[in-house]
């Protein structure tokens, strides 16, 4: 398998499957010289990157091949990797490291339209939500998605996942919480999911629909990249080692299936 390289702060892997995977708030590095940023959001999303770890590693395990990845090992107190440029970082030394993220996300999306012409990206994140479920985000608002399937599909236009009908053969409505969407796949392998044919919305209104990088690298604004922001809970999922790899398993499960049904791409 291909090592990764690691540069001001991020670790990269060149993958050669249309799949890109980003962490950007599991880093714990909190280097003296960079001021503390002093507002916004701090939290650490612990494990996430060993949980993507864990996934690139089961990757390889079920295809003999690898997703492209971009993990941030940086600590969110000195720069929010999943945030608009004057949001992110209030030390102008920060600026090389938020810069190296979005350059290196930008060339995986650029060598996967050369050599693919169409893909996914995947935003992952951690939550500790009561209820424990996963929650695919694709920027839609819980409140959207209780809506009616007649004016849920109105939506469409808004989503990370705008462009994906010009691949897949199933509907928008079924991408998105139908038995092949990638909550519902995950609901049949033991991890209740948001949203999906089990559950099509959080009854508790706790969810994440997806932030800064799902709109700037999904498809919102266009493209044949598709995006998701994925939110793991803590418990069961991210906790211990042994929980990571299971969920690890599934998640490779999934996602190859997906891509399959809705990008025609086998891996």
């Amino acid at each position: 398998m291909k090592q990764s390289t690691i540069k001001n702060y991020i670790r990269y892997y060149e993958g050669n499957i249309p799949l890109i995977l980003t962490a950007p708030h599991g880093g714990e590095v909190a280097p003296e010289d960079i001021a503390d940023r002093t507002s916004g959001v701090f939290d650490l999303d612990d494990y996430t990157i060993e949980l993507t770890q864990n996934i690139i590693d089961e990757f390889y395990k079920q295809t003999g091949k690898i997703p492209y990845v971009v993990m941030g090992e940086i600590s969110r107190t000195k720069v929010d990797l999943n945030r608009q440029r004057e949001d992110a970082y209030e030390d102008e030394k920060a600026k090389i490291i938020y810069d190296e993220f979005h350059h290196l996300i930008q060339k995986c999306e650029q060598e996967i339209d050369e050599k693919f012409a169409k893909g996914l990206y995947i935003d992952i994140h951690g939550q500790s939500h009561p209820k424990g479920y996963l929650e695919f985000g694709y920027l839609l608002f819980n409140d959207v998605l209780k809506l009616n399937d007649n004016d849920l599909q109105k939506y469409h236009d808004k989503t990370s996942i705008k462009t994906l009908s010009k691949f897949s053969k199933e509907t928008f409505l079924e991408q998105l919480k139908g038995a092949h969407s990638l909550g519902s796949l995950m609901c049949a392998q033991g991890y209740d999911s948001i949203p999906s044919a089990k559950l099509p919305y959080a009854v508790d209104d706790n969810y994440f629909e997806g932030a800064y990088d799902t709109i700037r690298y999904g498809a919102l604004k266009g493209g044949n990249i598709s995006g998701i922001q994925i939110e793991f809970p803590y418990d069961k999922i991210r906790d211990t080692q042994e929980h990571r790899e299971a969920c690890a398993i599934s998640f490779v499960r999934s996602i190859i299936t997906f891509m399959k049904i809705h990008l025609n791409v086998e891996l």
